[in-house]
């Protein structure tokens, strides 16, 4: 009996060792009609200290994204059309009282969310993607154009083992303290971390590949330094969910004793079922009208390269939430929950 039973565990082990070393193939399937939706929620804290002054501006925005699928061609590009069906939106800074909206209970919107609110339940870009997840063409139909040439995680284009990584390069263009543009060479790194089922769980991390010594330069990158974990369903190949973390210090952004800490998390969960409403598109082409204009960020003060190792972001990551606070005794007492 004994005999068998060590004989039933070397095959056990022998089928995981199999698996993986199996090779798998990732990439976005889409059809026509298709009605994607997701809840995004973005978290931040950013606390600055200058000339012995400190300031902590709390934000939190949970909105639930929408993509049409229009079409597939026969190489498998997919064009979709992005809206945003509601808003939740709250900010709080040191010495000014709260802003909050809700699009789906609010009436008007405080001024600081005027123009945001007005991009709610439009057709906001038509966009296409190649199987890889690779942005091919956008089209701005309204609200404020993006910058952004990612917007879905990037898959391998050939089959690939769990531990095999493969990159996204990318070129930003940010705006020196001297008032003059540089551009910044970076890439997204992607580890296929394991495979269970028909779920691929995949990290990804931002790499700066041009040497940069100018605090105010790591001011503008800041919010691209994340890293965080994927999950997504091979069979259906689509994308379940994503956390994207950033934990960061820059000093000497203003002044050599000047501090910013950054701390934020970005989450993303796909939704079942359809919208209660959807946004409707545009019968016919009408002139083009100057785009609304979506409100930007409140520029955070620069910060400096942060010497310490990375902070642990278990739980909730910020104080953005009213309701909810860092259990920083739960920390010290374990390593805490596995977020992915």
């Amino acid at each position: 009996m004994k005999t068998l039973a060590t004989l039933a565990l070397l095959l056990a082990t022998s089928t995981v060792a199999m698996a993986d070393d199996a090779k798998v193939l990732l990439k976005y399937k889409f059809d026509e009609g298709d009605l994607i939706r997701s809840k995004i929620v973005h978290l931040s804290t950013v606390e600055t200290k200058i000339k012995g002054s400190t300031q902590t501006a709390q934000s939190r925005s949970i909105s639930t994204k929408q993509w049409k699928v229009e079409g597939v061609d026969k190489e498998g590009l997919a064009t979709f059309v992005h809206s945003v069906e509601s808003i939740d939106m709250w900010q709080k800074v040191t010495d000014r009282p709260e802003q909050r909206y809700n699009s789906q209970t609010d009436q008007e919107p405080p001024a600081i969310y005027a123009v945001a609110a007005q991009s709610v339940g439009i057709p906001l870009a038509r966009i296409t993607v190649d199987p890889q997840g690779r942005l091919v063409q956008r089209k701005q139909l309204g609200g404020t154009p993006s910058g952004e040439t990612q917007i879905l995680p990037i898959l391998p284009e050939e089959p690939i083992a769990v531990g095999s990584a493969w990159y996204s390069p990318d070129d930003l263009t940010v705006r020196a303290g001297n008032g003059k543009q540089k551009h910044i060479k970076t890439r997204q790194v992607f580890r296929l971390e394991s495979v269970t089922g028909n779920v691929a769980t995949i990290s990804t991390e931002t790499q700066i590949l041009t040497p940069i010594d100018d605090p105010m330069l790591k001011v503008e990158l800041i919010q691209k330094l994340t890293r965080g974990k994927v999950k997504f369903d091979i069979a259906a190949g689509r994308l379940i969910s994503q956390q994207l973390d950033l934990d960061e210090t820059i000093i000497g952004f203003q002044g050599e004793t000047s501090v910013m800490n950054y701390l934020g998390r970005m989450t993303e969960e796909l939704l079942p079922g359809p919208p209660a409403k959807v946004a409707a598109m545009p019968a016919a082409p009408t002139p083009a009208a100057e785009p609304a204009k979506v409100a930007e960020p409140q520029e955070p003060a620069k910060i400096a390269s942060k010497p310490t190792a990375p902070r642990r972001l278990d739980g909730v990551p910020t104080l953005a939430d009213p309701a909810t606070k860092p259990v920083e005794k739960e920390e010290e007492a374990t390593e805490g929950p596995d977020l992915d």
